[in-house]
């Protein structure tokens, strides 16, 4: 009896442990859809957690992180839905198509208390959202066309050039030395 429950105590802080891991992952990923508020935020987390919780009891799950990020992404589908827009939430490309929708509508900016709110779905939040539109990208293709070599415009060792340029390069660079020394000069003697 007393080891049993001695194992039990064990187990309870790395239960606790992982779903404190469980409770930052969701929090974070909350935060990504521009929630800022600590309350909101809070509430909001605490909320998924209990529920992910009450779904891992119910189906003997231990990862506490992949069955809260599932809860999560089922609440926010959810939510979603409740715009009247067709919603598949399963896909990892309609999810980021409905975080950028929400971006581009100013989400964090002007309905961040209605956010995974049981009330009704802001009906202004909701023509927003469908007048947001994500076309596709041009498609890429393949090019077969041969690359160039690199160019750096420097002479190899034996290059007959080289010499010419050990001359021209210094000449170059006192030039205009030359020419400024000069002007202040002639400047000088007017002045003088």
């Amino acid at each position: 009896m007393e080891a049993s429950a001695a194992a039990a105590r064990q187990e309870e802080p790395i239960a606790n442990a992982s779903w404190d891991e469980a409770f930052v992952r969701v929090e974070s990923y909350l935060r990504s859809y521009g929630l800022e508020s600590r309350v909101l935020l809070n509430q909001a987390t605490a909320s998924i957690i209990d529920e992910a919780r009450s779904r891992a009891a119910e189906s003997g799950c231990e990862n506490p992180v992949g069955i809260a990020m599932e809860t999560t992404h089922a609440r926010i589908g959810e939510w979603l839905a409740k715009s009247g827009q067709p919603v598949d939430w399963s896909s990892e490309r309609t999810r980021a198509q409905g975080r950028l929708a929400l971006v581009i509508a100013d989400f964090p900016g002007r309905w961040s208390e209605s956010f995974l709110d049981s009330g009704p779905f802001p009906e202004a939040l909701s023509e927003a959202i469908a007048s947001c539109q994500i076309l596709p990208a041009p498609g890429m293709r393949l090019s077969n066309m041969a690359p160039e070599p690199l160019e750096f415009g420097l002479l190899e060792p034996g290059d007959p050039r080289l010499r010419s340029r050990r001359i021209w390069i210094p000449m170059r660079a006192m030039v205009p030395w030359l020419l400024i020394f000069g002007f202040f000069g002639v400047a000088w003697a007017s002045s003088h």
